[in-house]
């Protein structure tokens, strides 16, 4: 996790496990790295001040602080594990490593279907598209610009 406010288990350090200082600073990264992620859903960030500010003024107790935060930050494992830091002893929210974010699986199966096909249908077509689709991973481009590369690509291989 950035700024590593997580311990490496991932588990809770809760109250006493480290100097009033280091935690501050903990939290200083950890609320710096959930603004970064949702700066662009405030609506997100919102409902984490209201579960925090709940927690403190005692209106929701330590299960409903893991319960609210597990749902507000799913599909975020390095938030999620990182909220541990902050959980007494005896709670730990425990994320599954290989479960990969929500939004990342749509439409998964059907992707890999179409890949199939491309490299049944014409091996010479193949390594080409995947070039393509990985240039799309890495430099984040456009589906439209994605999708333009690899019908020119098949007109000009075909």
């Amino acid at each position: 996790m950035a700024g590593g406010v997580a311990a490496e288990d991932g588990g809770g350090g809760g109250e006493g496990s480290t100097s009033s200082e280091e935690t501050r600073n903990a939290a200083k990264r950890y609320l710096k790295e959930v603004t970064e992620t949702f700066a662009d859903q405030q609506e997100k960030l919102v409902m984490f001040r209201e579960v925090m500010n709940d927690f403190g003024t005692e209106r929701t107790d330590v299960a409903g602080v893991v319960e609210r935060v597990k749902e507000l930050f799913k599909g975020h494992n390095n938030l999620l594990k990182g909220f541990n830091f902050f959980l007494p002893m005896g709670y730990e929210i425990t994320v599954d490593k290989d479960e990969p974010p929500p939004e990342a699986m749509a439409g998964f199966p059907e992707t890999l279907d179409f890949i199939r096909v491309v490299k049944e249908r014409d091996e010479r077509l193949y390594r080409p598209f995947m070039d393509v689709i990985f240039r799309y991973w890495r430099e984040h481009m456009d589906v439209i610009k994605l999708r333009r590369e690899a019908i020119s690509l098949v007109l000009l291989i075909t």
